[in-house]
């Protein structure tokens, strides 16, 4: 997110800030809990191999 000068910013401006933040924080934890589902299954798949 671009930086950006609070001193303009209203109460309802720093609410959609945080309400944008917490979907960032929230998209990442979903892209790292797919990242890990793949590696389990790849983890998985090797061992069932041996």
């Amino acid at each position: 997110m671009k930086n950006l000068k609070t001193k303009n910013l209203n109460k309802k401006d720093i609410e959609n800030l945080k309400k944008i933040k917490i979907i960032e924080l929230e998209e990442m934890k979903l892209q790292d809990l797919k990242i890990l589902r793949v590696k389990i299954e790849i983890a998985i798949k090797n061992i069932e191999k041996e």
